[in-house]
């Protein structure tokens, strides 16, 4: 069987993006493409953005960090990524990441299974709405999406690095 030659290569500029507030994903490689085995996403985390700490328990994520400096929580680990760091996230291992920078963060995760995209196309379904998801409309969304939200260690992040989220009643 052939393989048809856009699934061989991702031209610049091309693939499907999905915004939410804070963050921009272009998924340039997507399950389909890969009989599910992973999926890849070029992120835009903007200035301030904040993804609260989570799980999964079937995914796998490797982020490559193209331009800028990332923030990350892996397990009880908390660190800064530069440009050119690999981050692995494992599945089981409970983690976060932010932009506390005036800069954009520029960066390529992999997802493996493949399935992720799913999560980013209801997270931009549900942030289009009025009123904006509640914590528990966005925690009960993720569990569908293999996103297992950790409560107990957002206030914790959102106070020592002054960090916000973009859902209304949050903590502070």
């Amino acid at each position: 069987m052939a393989i048809a030659p856009e699934k061989i290569v991702v031209e610049p500029g091309s693939g499907r993006v999905i915004s939410v507030p804070g963050v921009e994903a272009t998924f340039k490689v997507q399950g389909d493409q890969t009989s599910g085995a992973f999926s890849i996403a070029e992120i835009v985390l903007l200035p301030g953005s904040f993804t609260p700490p989570h799980v999964h328990q079937k995914t796998d994520e490797v982020s490559y960090i193209l331009e800028g400096e990332l923030g990350v929580m892996v397990a009880e680990e908390e660190f800064q990524a530069a440009a050119g760091s690999f981050v692995v996230r494992p599945k089981g291992v409970p983690h976060a990441l932010w932009n506390l920078t005036d800069r954009p963060v520029r960066l390529l995760d992999i997802y493996t299974p493949a399935g992720f995209e799913g999560w980013f196309v209801e997270l931009a379904r549900l942030f289009s709405a009025t009123p904006p998801p509640t914590l528990e409309q966005l925690a009960e969304a993720g569990r569908r999406y293999d996103v297992i939200l950790v409560p107990e260690l957002v206030a914790p992040l959102m106070q020592k690095y002054g960090l916000e989220l973009p859902i209304p009643g949050s903590p502070s």
